[in-house]
Order: structure tokens, then C-alpha cells, then sequence
């Protein structure tokens, strides 16, 4: 019986029409321009295995295939072809992926990319036509839904493996019915419809189908109808799609030899890729091992299988970028510091003396003549008679004053000796440490320079020799001091996502028994940045201030008059750090 599809296809006719392909390189960039002479719309998305570009042109007069060699630019090859009566199907193949940029104005398509090799001679079609209008057969009922994102197969080939065919880019979607169809008419219909070749082995079983789908790509359709039906499409080598039975799929498996390859690894570690090929060979029987002294892989398992793991190889073993991280850990510290202290002593030349900050003089001899041979530094008591001697701010002098006044007033047998200290003093200190170093994308990287302590620790609950009343054990642990910068860089585009930690630390002797203390200043963050900007990832500032005064009870705090009789001291300390980076992605 003929299968009932509902149609609701809308038939595009234009005028419009390809004038001319071109690849020339633009600054660092390779642009591909396809001379469009009317109005078209242009939709586009990526494939891999190879890496492709497909651009669908719509509202375009039919042309025929055409395929040009390119090779430069990073181009391969453009292929041009009738996808469906309205559409124009345009291929670029890649030699890698690309991030890529498609801007459509007046009489031209422009696909632009990163250029991966450099300067190259511009490339123009030659005699390029389109085809003239022609017939098409009569559709079959087909009913399209909106356009859906994601990826479809198309017109490119599917995986070359017995597995269901993979979906590499969503096409129109489409709903079918079938009740008790022939295979062959399904697979004539599908044929038809994605303008691909497709026709069942003599080995498939299943005679007839029942299915139905609504709303889905024509390949998601007939993966998910031979999947029911135990069977699978695999692409040979002329781009024929082959249907066979899933049994003897199964069985061909089963029954090829095991073929050992070995590939070579050139930017990644052999190593790092074991367990991704592992997941992809076949259970019980496929193996891989990596050689480091080669940096390879060996691989045993069947040759569908390795045919599937060698583009997977290629995929992971590419170039991947370098990054050079510049820090810069920044430390001020400013001190500022004022005194004022005013000593008094008072003195008896014939009585009392202290003698703590003036030497006095002592007649010794009782000859009433004072004699410099008679000075004294000892303190003088008179234990009988009436005698005074005073001593005010003496044991708080300023320390290393850079003014220093005296002054003495006589009167009779009693000295007044006065001293004017005083002392302003700045003090800055500006330390920086500039750590670059340079890794690889996704690689963790890290610097030191500085000291590793060593640290005694001590296991009072242990004992040498397992005795009572023995020594305790004693082992050495060592802690990394100095600037410390430790950074994992992912590039994304021009910008570099950092996980860093930069540090700044020391080891003080503390006066406790513990041993060390340990001056640390550091900051852990993730940022992301700019090639070439710098960005602030850390700050901290420390203000401290102190006033300590001292002075003589009461008269210390008279107004005004206060201030002769006391010792000030105010100080301030502020302490700035700050930790800036800046990344340079680093280009072939």
C-alpha cells in the first residue's frame, strides 16, 4: 500500500542566483565570499569528522555540483550543490575547527575565520554557472515543521560504524505513517526526501514496517524506525547509504580479527588520553596501552572500531595555547612617629641629689669647694638637716631626639635642670615582587621564591624506644615561605578565565616555645580577563595609630600648662598590599 504523509510544503521560486566563490585573507582572518545576485536567506552550522562548514541557501535558482580544491587558508576544499529543489547546499572543509562569523549583504555571503596559517594568494572561481531550471518529480506527502536548532545530518555522510547514525545537525522536521510498508518503499521514500542514496541488504529480515513519527528530522525518523526494527545505515565508501539487519551487524563484529595500531601523540600526554579510547573500544576484547618513552598510543581492537577512534585521537591530540601570567604583589608600608618629653631635676649641692639624669657634685672633703673630681652618679640621701631634690619624666626619655634643649636656673644651693626633647620621624617602605611565569591552557602552574622552614614537631605521646621515661619523638615538617604564585588558565576566545593564588609570606621566630610564627599575606580568586589586561585581584590596607602619654600626676593635666609636664608619643603605621595580574595568551 502507498504511505499516507500529510503535505503542507511551501515551493520557493526565485530568480536569484551563485555569481562567484572567492577565499582572500583579510588582516589575520580567512574570508570566503559567495557572490549572490538577488535576495536569498542563509541558514548555517558546523560538522566534524572531517571539520565542515554548511551553509544552506534558500530562495536560489538550482545550480549544479560543483567541488574546488582550495588548500590554503585553512580551506580544503568548496563543494556546491542542489540539497533539495530549494535549497543550495555550500561545504567548506576545514583542516581544523574554527570559530567562525557569517555576515550577509547586498550581493554577497561572507564567512570569516581565524586564519591558522598565515598569509596566502586569494582564490577565485572560474566559470562558475547555474543550472537551469528544471522539473522536479512529483514530492512525496511530506509535512515540514518550523526550522529546529541543534545539528543535522543533511546530505553528509553518517558514522561509518554498525551503530544507529548519529545526528550531526537537525533538519526540517517532517511526521510519516506507516502500516505494513514494505521496506523498500520506506527506504525509497527516505531516499527521495533527503536526496540520498539508500537501499536495504539482502540479509535484512524485516519485510514490512509499522511506525509513526511526528514533528522529527528525517534522519532522527529513520534512525529511530530501523532502530525498532533491529536494524542500522552505515555509509560506504561512494557516500551509498547501506541498511542491514542488526543480527548480522552483530555477528560481522564478532567475527573480525583483531588488528593492533599504534598512533602518534604530539601536543597532549600519551597518558591523559588512555581512558577516553578505553570507553570506546570494544568490551572483553579491545586494549590500549601508552608508550611514554614515544609518547604514543597502542591500540588493539577490531578495524571498525579503531576507524572510530582514529578521528577521536585527532580531535584530542591538538596544539593547545600557551598563556604567560605577569604578577604583581605590592607592599607599602608608611610609618610616621612624633615625641615631646620635658625631664626636670631638681638638685641640693649640699643635701639630696639624684643623680639619674645630671651627675651632681659632693664635697667630699668638706672644704666647701665643689671639685669635679668630687662628681658623683650615685643618689645622695641627707638623713639629718632640711634638703630637696626632684626628679620629673626621668626614666621615659625620647630616643634618639633630633632636638634636644637644657636649660638650668640657680637659686642658692638648689639647681633646676630642665631638658626639651623632641623627634618627628617618617618612615616608608615600598617592596614589590613580580613573579611571570608560563603554562599551557588548562595546566596548573606554580612559582616560588623564597625559603622552605623547617619546623620541629614534637609527639609527646610517643617515646623512643617504646619505654617509660624516654624522649619524645621528634619528626621535621618544612612550610614554603616567600612569593608563592600558583595560576590555571582557560582561554576562551581573547580572554583568559584564571584560578590563581599569590602569596607573600615569612617566618618570624616567635618568643613562645612554638617556634615559628608565619607572616603570611594572600589571595585565591577566579577572574576572568582580557589578553593583555591587567586586573586588581586583591587589596588590603592596615591603619594603626597610637598615643601613649606619660607625665608628672596632676600637673599633666592642667590646661595648656599640661603639656610641659608630660611625655607624648603619637605614632602611625599603615600598611597597603596590593596583587594585580595580567595574562598573554601566547600565539603561533
Amino acid at each position: 500500500m502507498i504511505p499516507f504523509i500529510a503535505l503542507s510544503l511551501a515551493v520557493l521560486t526565485s530568480d536569484a542566483a551563485v555569481t562567484g566563490l572567492s577565499v582572500q585573507p583579510a588582516a589575520d582572518r580567512t574570508e570566503i565570499v559567495i557572490g549572490i545576485d538577488g535576495n536569498v536567506t542563509a541558514s548555517h552550522f558546523t560538522l566534524e569528522n572531517p571539520n565542515r562548514i554548511v551553509l544552506d541557501l534558500t530562495g536560489l535558482a538550482p545550480v549544479k555540483g560543483s567541488q574546488y580544491t582550495i588548500d590554503r587558508g585553512g580551506v580544503l576544499r568548496l563543494r556546491v550543490g542542489q540539497f533539495d529543489p530549494n535549497t543550495v547546499r555550500v561545504v567548506v572543509d576545514l583542516t581544523n575547527p574554527v570559530e567562525y562569523r557569517v555576515d550577509q549583504a547586498s550581493g554577497a555571503l561572507r564567512v570569516s575565520f581565524p586564519n591558522p596559517q598565515g598569509d596566502f594568494t586569494p582564490w577565485n572561481s572560474d566559470g562558475f554557472t547555474a543550472a537551469p531550471p528544471t522539473i522536479d518529480p512529483p514530492a512525496p506527502v511530506v509535512s515540514r515543521a518550523p526550522e529546529t536548532g541543534g545539528k543535522r545530518m543533511g546530505s553528509e555522510p553518517v558514522r561509518r560504524t554498525p551503530q544507529p547514525m548519529a545526528r550531526q545537525q537537525q533538519a526540517q522536521a517532517i511526521t510519516v505513517q506507516f502500516t505494513d510498508e514494505p521496506v523498500a518503499n520506506v527506504l525509497s521514500l527516505f531516499a527521495e526526501y533527503a536526496n540520498r542514496s539508500i537501499i536495504p541488504s539482502q540479509q535484512v529480515k524485516v519485510k514490512t514496517i509499522t511506525a509513526e513519527v511526528r514533528g522529527q528530522p528525517w534522519d532522527v525518523a529513520l534512525e529511530a524506525i530501523l532502530t525498532a526494527n533491529n536494524m542500522y545505515a552505515r555509509e560506504m565508501d561512494n557516500g551509498v547509504l547501506l541498511v542491514e539487519d542488526g543480527a548480522q551487524l552483530a555477528k560481522k563484529a564478532e567475527e573480525e580479527p583483531l588488528v593492533s595500531r599504534q598512533y602518534q601523540i604530539l601536543y597532549v600526554s600519551s597518558d591523559s588520553l588512555v581512558e577516553t579510547v578505553r570507553a570506546m573500544l570494544t568490551q572483553g576484547k579491545g586494549k590500549v596501552s601508552a608508550n611514554k618513552s614515544s609518547n604514543s598510543l597502542l591500540v588493539t581492537d577490531v578495524p571498525s572500531v579503531l576507524d572510530r577512534v582514529e578521528p577521536l585521537i585527532q580531535q584530542l591530540d591538538v596544539r593547545m595555547p600557551q598563556v604567560t601570567i605577569a604578577s604583581t604583589i605590592a607592599f607599602v608600608d608608611r610609618d610616621a612617629l612624633q615625641e615631646l618629653g620635658f625631664t626636670y631635676d631638681v638638685k641640693d649641692s649640699r643635701g639630696n641629689q639624684l643623680n639619674a639624669v645630671v651627675p651632681g657634685l659632693l664635697d667630699k672633703n668638706d672644704d666647701g669647694i665643689f671639685q669635679s673630681e668630687e662628681a658623683t652618679h650615685d643618689d645622695v640621701v641627707l638623713l639629718g638637716g632640711n634638703s630637696i631634690a626632684a626628679l620629673a619624666n626621668a626614666n621615659n626619655p625620647v630616643p634618639s631626639p633630633t632636638l634636644k634643649v637644657a636649660t638650668s636656673l640657680v637659686l642658692g644651693r638648689h639647681t633646676l635642670i630642665s631638658f626639651l626633647e623632641a623627634l618627628q620621624q617618617v618612615t616608608l617602605s615600598d617592596i614589590q615582587a613580580k613573579p611571570v611565569i608560563t603554562v599551557m591552557n588548562h595546566r596548573e602552574a606554580e612559582i616560588q621564591v623564597g625559603q622552605r622552614t623547617p619546623i620541629r614537631v614534637i609527639d609527646a605521646g610517643s617515646q623512643q624506644g617504646g619505654g617509660q621515661g624516654g624522649a619524645p619523638v621528634a619528626t621535621v615538617d618544612y612550610q614554603d615561605t616567600g612569593v608563592i604564585l600558583r595560576v590555571t588558565p582557560h582561554v576562551t576566545g581573547d580572554q583568559v578565565l584564571l584560578d590563581i593564588h599569590a602569596e607573600r609570606s615569612d617566618a618570624i621566630a616567635s618568643s613562645a616555645d612554638v617556634g615559628f610564627v608565619f607572616s603570611t599575606q594572600n589571595a585565591q580568586t577566579q577572574v576572568l580577563v582580557r589578553d593583555g589586561e591587567t586586573t586588581v585581584i586583591g587589596g588590603l590596607t592596615i591603619s594603626e595609630k597610637t598615643r601613649v602619654r606619660s607625665g608628672v600626676p596632676l600637673l599633666m593635666d592642667l590646661p595648656v600648662l599640661g603639656s610641659l609636664f608630660r611625655h607624648t608619643r603619637d605614632s602611625e603605621t599603615k600598611r597597603d598590599l596590593l596583587i594585580m595580574v595580567t595574562p598573554h595568551i601566547v600565539r603561533d
